[in-house]
């Protein structure tokens, strides 16, 4: 089978405008069930793991240095 010609691989590629808008729902999402989670309103079962509230503020702050990381790509793009 011949590979794909360069150009028909590009078209396939998504923009950095739709990587930012999927970037965005999945934060909203993970953000939405983090806070759930630590209100209680969502538990987990993971066969005795446990899950420290240390974890959540980490994966908060790895959300938001990754947005913060985007908005300047997005500037210096600007």
């Amino acid at each position: 089978m011949a590979p794909e010609p360069a150009s028909a691989y590009h078209r396939q590629m998504e923009s950095s405008a739709e990587i930012r808008e999927r970037w965005r729902y999945l934060r909203d999402l993970l953000t939405e069930q983090l806070e759930r989670f630590q209100s209680g309103a969502l538990q987990l079962h993971s066969h005795d793991l446990n899950i420290s509230p240390d974890v959540i503020i980490r994966l908060k702050r790895e959300i938001r240095d990754f947005d913060q990381m985007i908005a300047r790509s997005e500037a210096r793009d600007s």
